[in-house]
């Protein structure tokens, strides 16, 4: 029964939510907010800006520029002058307190383990001696990256001959042996169209490039 009055029941439609924005939950009390206002945008920003995905820099042996056997020889010299002054005066020393034999025999190993080790170390962490630096050369893995300890050994271990040159008796012989190895690796240097010698091949592959 009305009296006429205003009710406030009449023209009212039933509460909902989604009028006003509030979420509406289903049977299963899951808030449905992805259908009403949509989810939000998923997206790449390499495909929203044009970019590509970060490269890696190649340092792979280029063919065209392969370390030639004059500046290589250059840079063994220069190598061999920073690491043979110092210990030529450290023997010096070894001799005059030891005497002869046994500062002798000393001072080629200290030589020896001075000369591989100058080398592996630079060649594994900088890819260059300071003799190689300073001619623009720089050693390389076979698969175009720092070349590991055992290779960088490998291709150098012919130093440890001519450091033994210094031994007592059989200096001569040890001598002999690193000058035989140094001819075979010039030669093969020379012949190689990649300017590989036998030390690098032996090394699994390691490469003398330019730059």
């Amino acid at each position: 029964m009305t009296t006429g009055g205003f009710d406030p029941g009449q023209g009212q439609q039933p509460f909902d939510g989604q009028q006003y924005g509030q979420p509406h939950y289903n049977g299963a009390g899951r808030q449905q907010h992805g259908q009403q206002f949509g989810a939000p945008p998923q997206f790449d920003s390499a495909q929203q800006f044009g970019t590509q995905p970060f490269a890696q820099p190649d340092f792979g042996f280029d063919p065209s520029r392969p370390g030639e056997l004059l500046p290589r020889l250059g840079a063994r010299v220069i190598d061999g002058l920073i690491v043979g002054i110092p210990m030529a005066v450290v023997s010096t020393v070894l001799a005059l307190v030891l005497g002869n034999f046994l500062g002798s025999v000393l001072g080629a190993i200290l030589t020896a383990a001075a000369a591989v080790g100058y080398f592996v170390f630079l060649e594994t962490t900088r890819g260059q001696t300071l003799g190689k630096q300073i001619l623009g050369l720089r050693v390389e893995g076979p698969d175009g990256g720092l070349p590991t300890q055992q290779q960088s050994l490998t291709r150098n271990g012919f130093y440890v001959l001519s450091a033994l040159g210094g031994f007592p008796l059989l200096g001569f012989l040890f001598g002999l042996l690193g000058v035989v190895a140094a001819i075979v690796i010039g030669v093969t240097i020379n012949g190689s169209p990649t300017k590989q010698g036998k030390h690098d091949e032996l090394a699994g592959g390691t490469r003398v490039v330019q730059g």
